[in-house]
């Protein structure tokens, strides 16, 4: 419990920094899911196949880079490669635990209100989707995706624990990542042919309360793993 109190301490004050550009990243973010939304009913009708992609992008990786450039991953000395305040913090007589949580709070606080923008934005600007949801299956649709924004977008957090790359390493992720999403948008293409968000829709409308017990463990299971996964790292990286 105290790991949480002295977590919310510490990331009470990055996000103190980061309001002004929280907020003009918030209008940006705004804007654009509410343009983007005026296509989503040509991508139910099956007229905009790149749709998924694009809302993929949006959800899952602009959340991360609203947050001021010092609270960034960046490169630090050598081959050293991760967030600042978490070497500086290290250095004080704060648990491991305690940043780790407050990390996972800040992207929390950073990803949650902007991706409920897009999925808010979604009834108010298509006319389809009103039609296809229930207030019944919009919840579960909404829970569907909020635990993915956990169990896939908190690696993002867990990476600011950074590490001790070369740059052919970094090279190697970054073909990684870029194959890494083109498989799965090309399985998504396979498995779900008329869409990744309309299988999440046909999830929810059709198994609503299976769909949400999933999704709730999926959310659980990645907080836990990630954070896990984010600790061991630290354990391994040569900070000094």
């Amino acid at each position: 419990m105290n790991d949480w109190k002295e977590a919310y301490r510490l990331a009470a004050f990055e996000l103190k920094a980061s309001m002004k550009s929280f907020l003009l990243i918030l209008a940006f973010y705004t804007a654009m899911s509410l343009t983007v939304m005026m296509s989503f009913d040509i991508y139910l009708k099956g007229d905009f196949r790149y749709f998924d992609l694009l809302y993929l992008l949006i959800f899952f990786l602009f959340p991360a880079w609203m947050k001021n450039k010092e609270f960034q991953m960046q490169k630090l000395s050598g081959d050293l490669w991760t967030v600042p305040s978490v070497v500086m913090l290290q250095q004080l007589p704060i648990s491991k635990e305690a940043i780790i949580k407050s990390r996972f709070i800040i992207h929390a606080v950073c990803s949650f209100p902007l991706q409920l923008v897009l999925l808010i934005a979604m009834p108010i600007m298509s006319e389809e989707f009103r039609n296809y949801m229930t207030p019944v299956t919009y919840p579960v649709f909404v829970l569907i995706w909020l635990s993915l924004a956990i169990a896939i977008g908190f690696i993002m957090a867990a990476s600011e624990a950074g590490g001790n790359f070369k740059k052919k390493a970094i090279v190697m992720s970054f073909i990684y990542v870029l194959g890494g999403t083109a498989a799965v948008f090309f399985l998504v293409a396979v498995i779900a042919n008329d869409g990744f968000i309309l299988l999440t829709m046909q999830l929810a409308a059709d198994w609503p309360f299976l769909s949400g017990i999933i999704a709730i463990v999926l959310g659980i299971a990645g907080w836990k793993y990630w954070q896990w996964d984010m600790k061991k790292m630290m354990k391994k990286t040569d900070y000094l």
